[in-house]
């Protein structure tokens, strides 16, 4: 089992102004977080930073830090009464990359063994950062009556910035795959290339838009790809659905089993990980794999659908990347056309509630049939008797850009650009500002909002568990 930590940029920016604030000493900061779990990981999703007033130390040198157990039992107390897990954060400012010494070993052994008793679903944890914020960390792996180790740490900003824990960085490229590749290592380095190598994302919509990013994100090499879409091919997907086969189409294939096979296909052996999930993306089984990605991409026409994940997005502290396309046509004549990407970062860019991009729509799917028909008769919903139209080349360049926007976020070989449009008829993209929120219930700091908050902010997608029959008793800590 190993652990990984995911905080905001601007929750990460003032745990590194108060570690490093003076580097003569060695300074401690407590990390209130949601936990994710899975059998093989522990993802910690930073919430709050606690900092340590003058007064809460017992001693504070060069090579030793001592907090009052007072101080710390406070806080497990509230991380009792509101479902928070615990991070303890110090650093070893006269190191590049630090390790824990003796005494963290021993220290932390102790704090474990002492707090196991609130698991679950408490989990505890050590960080030790050195003089560049580069860290070694852990946590108490209840089950096994050990020490995991913490690999990674993602900082969620444009682009994204993964740090590996000292002595865990993951291999280069393997030369297997550099022939495969070569002309993308050319574009953006082996390392851009092996960081593609090692995502796992989600892409939810297997249709005309979802099938164009797919395709490319399997040609270049995207670690895993887990395609969510419940709809089956019918004929008329055909002018648009890459991948897709008249013979598949007439037998009413499942979408996502359709690309799966065919994109599978176009990678060397050991790449073929694509996997299909003919699920629809709120059902419990999808939500499990949504929750394991590194991105999510969203390429649907639900408005409802896009609204959830956009949640599960902030919840999970997972970047999300939006696409829509849309035509309006006029005796067979195309009137307007064109689309627009969104690239949503969770605490650093506005999100879709922020925007309040597709609000009108999602109530309009949630109204009953007798509201909908005096909706229609009103001329309040559109085109509802006739489909929408639907080009490939249109998806093409839509899908295109989104896939521009995650190599860029992924590898930093340019500049993010959060909210683009596509103007079809004109030929012409341009960037559009959209402001963030700073009260966005979703996705603001505010202490009720939904940003990092994990299951807890998704509860009502998912089976209820029955209540702990009694509560834990808080330990007390030990002096370190």
């Amino acid at each position: 089992m190993t652990g990984e930590v995911r905080i905001s940029h601007p929750v990460w920016t003032r745990l590194e102004e108060t570690l490093l604030a003076d580097r003569a000493v060695e300074t401690k900061a407590f990390l209130l977080c949601r936990v994710l779990e899975s059998e093989a990981r522990v993802v910690f999703l930073v919430r709050e930073l606690v900092q340590v007033p003058e007064e809460a130390y017992v001693q504070r040198t060069e090579s030793i830090v001592e907090i009052r157990p007072e101080f710390v039992h406070q806080l497990l107390v509230r991380c009792a009464r509101e479902g928070y897990s615990l991070l303890e954060a110090h650093s070893h400012p006269w190191a590049p990359n630090p390790r824990f010494s003796k005494v963290d070993d021993r220290s932390d052994r102790q704090k474990f063994l002492t707090t196991q008793s609130m698991s679950p679903p408490f989990r505890h944890g050590s960080l030790v950062f050195g003089s560049d914020m580069s860290f070694e960390g852990r946590f108490w792996d209840y089950q096994r009556g050990q020490m995991a180790p913490i690999a990674r740490l993602r900082i969620l900003r444009a682009p994204l910035e993964t740090r590996y824990g000292t002595g865990l960085r993951p291999a280069a490229l393997r030369v297997a795959e550099q022939s495969v590749y070569d002309r993308q290592v050319r574009a953006f380095g082996a390392e851009g290339q092996a960081i593609l190598g090692s995502l796992r994302v989600a892409v939810v919509g297997a249709g005309g838009l979802g099938s164009q990013v797919a395709h490319a994100l399997a040609l270049l090499g995207v670690g895993q790809l887990i395609l969510i879409d419940p709809d089956r091919l019918e004929l008329s997907n055909l002018n648009r659905v890459v991948g897709a086969s008249y013979a598949q189409a007439v037998r009413g294939w499942r979408k996502v089993l359709a690309l799966a096979q065919r994109f599978n296909r176009a990678r060397p052996p050991e790449q073929r990980t694509i996997v299909p999930l003919p699920e629809d993306a709120r059902s419990p089984r999808a939500l499990a794999h949504l929750l394991g990605c590194d991105l999510i991409v969203g390429a649907v026409d639900s408005a409802v659908v896009r609204q959830y994940l956009n949640t599960v997005a902030m919840c999970a502290l997972i970047p999300y990347l939006d696409a829509g396309v849309g035509i309006r046509s006029e005796q067979g004549q195309l009137a307007q056309g064109g689309g627009q990407v969104q690239v949503i970062i969770p605490g650093e860019t506005a999100c879709l509630a922020c925007v309040e991009r597709g609000i009108r729509q999602s109530i309009e799917e949630q109204l009953t049939p007798h509201q909908r028909a005096l909706s229609i008769r009103g001329g309040y919903i559109q085109g509802e008797v006739i489909p929408n139209p639907q080009v490939v080349f249109l998806n093409g360049v839509v899908g295109n850009l989104l896939v521009w926007e995650l190599v860029k976020l992924a590898t930093g070989c340019a500049p993010v650009q959060p909210y683009v449009y596509y103007d079809l008829l004109n030929q012409h993209v341009f960037p559009a500002r959209a402001e963030r929120n700073p009260d966005c219930l979703l996705c603001s700091e505010h202490p009720d909002s939904l940003l990092g908050q994990g299951v807890y902010g998704l509860a009502g997608y998912l089976p209820q568990r029955r209540a702990r029959r009694r509560a834990k008793p808080i330990p007390t800590p030990r002096g370190e």
